[in-house]
């Protein structure tokens, strides 16, 4: 047992003296009030506390407290705060899943009393529950006389509180019982109310059902109507045609956006509990207008809703004497739920075709608008705006191809004649001049040649001179024809030994031709040696046979090197190629043009490859991405 002092600063009590407590309904409170009673008196204690643990709807606290002679002063003393610690624990201990029971020591002393004459008394605990879990604690307080063993009081206490978890079933299967009807009584009324052939003939059966049921003198249904979104009266018990334009059916619509706007029920005259409470306090001025001048009238006005969105009002009047019950207002509710979206259904369904324009619409329209789902709309802003843009804002037109470094002079060196290579000079990368020796041929056959040629040639005129001594003219011809070949021989060889020496045509670099190992090689003429190109360069482009009538001459563009993507070469366009190759599977013609300021650009070489983009006036996103596919599709369906 536990043993604890409080002081009376600590005692948490109301204005009355009474203890704070949860708040429950009077059922509930009139079943514990009286459990309290009867554990009092088979435990005799002198007073008693029922402590329930909090929730969504209460808090914790004490929900009874019954107070029998010699308790006086307990509940509503210091006590308190001790009695609501030793609950909360009682609480906390049953909360494992099992009933708990024990005895706690209550000792406090009260305003007046001197020091050390403290007043203790014995205080019997135990959990209520149901279904293995702890709602709250009974607290019996036994007479301070009172001494020994509490056990058969405890265990009386125990049985006792057995009582509320079989009140809290049998609330349970009532609450199941009501629910039934309600649901049936709402079934039946949606029956009933099917037989309209239209949304005037159903509204009308509707207000007709709900008067007959629930005792109304007047049932009246309203629904959103106009580019106002006002409501409009749609349908009233007692007549099949509604006068909008009477001083009743203005009052009544009032009525209804007064409910409408603060889009809760109103209960006129409003229930104590509201006036009590300011946070349930409604402005009701247009139902007591209402009242004042077509009653006086009990009202009740419920808003009808389709899939959250209010869509009307329905507005149910009773004689002032006879307000509607709590019961009733739970099955109204449920009634609302219903008949809200099967009156917006069927007055939907009733619209011809141009009033189902006008309402989808004005439904674009206030979606577009509204406050709702503002994400989506700056996001569809942002597209529309991104598809403007993209349709009107121009943009730079630009033909791209793929290019290639070429050098703008070049000269293939060939070997002047059939020999061998008997000394190479140069190597690739070396700069030469116009007329320099790039490379020598072997001689030396071509001058013994030169020498038996001109041994020939002397000893053929020593025979033509003799023939002509003797008078043989025909010999001397014959052999004068014959010196004339050999001279031509001769000269053939003297020219030969004097291309042996092969030069540069051009000023420039020997680009390929690495001949060292080809060094007393035989060569051809029909073989390359050497290539030397100048120090001008060109860009061969390669553009695509669905771009090219874009490009034309002296067209300007841009130039990239894969060898320095970041630096911008100006190029312009000189020459294009009138028939198409194929390049790589592609049909592409070749398009050459000038490197404006080549003199600072001496890091392009031959053969370097690169993007180059021709400017082609101008365009727009939109033209840039559907243009393709536009003619790509033309091209496979033909039109």
């Amino acid at each position: 047992m536990s043993t604890a002092q409080t002081s009376p600063s600590r005692a948490e009590t109301d204005r009355s003296g009474s203890p704070t407590g949860a708040a429950v309904s009077g059922e509930v409170q009139s079943f514990l009030a009286g459990l309290l009673e009867s554990q009092c008196a088979a435990t005799g204690g002198i007073a008693g506390v029922i402590y329930l643990t909090g929730s969504d709807i209460r808090r914790a606290g004490f929900a009874a407290h019954v107070v029998r002679r010699g308790g006086e002063g307990i509940i509503d003393g210091p006590a308190a705060m001790r009695l609501e610690r030793i609950g909360l624990e009682v609480c906390r201990r049953g909360a494992e899943g099992q009933a708990w029971a024990g005895v706690e020591t209550l000792t406090y002393s009260r305003p007046g009393d001197l020091y050390g004459s403290e007043r203790t008394h014995t205080v019997l605990c135990a959990t209520l529950g149901a279904g293995g879990a702890a709602e709250g604690a009974s607290l019996i307080v036994l007479p301070a006389d009172r001494r020994g063993d509490a056990t058969e009081s405890l265990e009386r206490l125990v049985l006792t509180c057995a009582k509320f978890e079989a009140f809290l079933w049998r609330q349970q299967a009532i609450a199941e019982a009501k629910h039934k009807i309600l649901l049936r009584e709402t079934l039946e009324l949606l029956d009933a109310a099917q037989q309209g052939a239209d949304a005037r003939s159903m509204g009308a059966l509707i207000c007709h059902e709900l008067a007959r049921r629930f005792g109304c003198s007047r049932v009246s249904i309203g629904l959103i109507d106009g580019p106002s979104a006002r409501i409009r009266l749609a349908a009233t018990s007692g007549s099949d045609q509604v006068d909008r334009k009477s001083e009743a059916a203005g009052a009544i619509e009032a009525a209804m956006e007064e409910c409408a706007l603060q889009d809760i029920e109103l209960v006129y005259p409003a229930p104590e509990d509201a006036q009590m409470d300011p946070g349930l306090r409604r402005v009701l001025r247009a139902h007591d207008e209402l009242s004042r001048r077509h009653g006086p009238a009990a009202m009740l006005s419920l808003p009808l809703r389709v899939e959250g969105d209010l869509v009307g009002v329905v507005l149910l009047e009773r004689p002032q004497g006879d307000p509607f019950p709590a019961s009733a207002a739970g099955l109204l509710r449920l009634v609302a739920e219903f008949i809200g979206p099967a009156m917006w259904t069927r007055r939907l369904a009733d619209r011809g075709l141009l009033a189902v324009v006008r309402d989808r619409t004005r439904a674009l329209a206030s979606l577009a608008v509204g406050p709702r789902h503002t994400g989506w709309k700056l996001l569809g802003v942002t597209v529309l705006l991104i598809l403007i843009g993209s349709a009107f804002v121009p943009i730079p037109r630009r033909v791209t191809a793929e290019a290639e470094m070429r050098a703008s002079v070049s000269r293939t060196i060939v070997p002047p004649f059939v020999g061998y290579l008997d000394e190479v000079l140069v190597e690739p990368g070396s700069r030469v001049a116009r007329g320099d020796v790039l490379a020598m041929m072997d001689t030396s056959a071509l001058r013994l040649q030169l020498a038996e040629l001109i041994a020939r040639e002397a000893s053929l005129s020593v025979q033509r001179d003799e023939a002509r001594n003797r008078g043989e003219i025909g010999q001397a011809l014959e052999a004068e024809a014959m010196i004339e070949e050999i001279k031509a021989q001769a000269r053939t060889r003297i020219d030969q030994i004097a291309k042996a020496e092969i030069r540069s045509p051009i000023d420039g670099v020997v680009s390929r031709g690495d001949l060292k190992d080809f060094v007393g090689a035989r060569v051809e003429p029909s073989q390359a040696l050497l290539e030397v190109v100048g120090s001008g360069r060109v860009a061969m482009l390669r553009v695509d046979e669905r771009s090219i009538d874009r490009v034309y001459l002296e067209q300007v563009g841009t130039l990239m090197a894969r060898a320095r993507p970041g630096e911008r070469v100006p190029i312009q366009v000189t020459r294009i190629n009138p028939a198409a190759e194929a390049v790589q599977g592609a049909n592409v013609y070749l398009v050459e043009a000038h490197i404006q300021g080549i003199d600072e650009l001496a890091w392009l070489r031959p053969g370097e490859t690169g993007l180059a983009k021709l400017h082609a006036g101008s365009t727009t996103v939109m033209q840039a991405v559907i243009g393709p596919l536009v003619d790509a599709a033309r091209m496979r369906w033909w039109w």
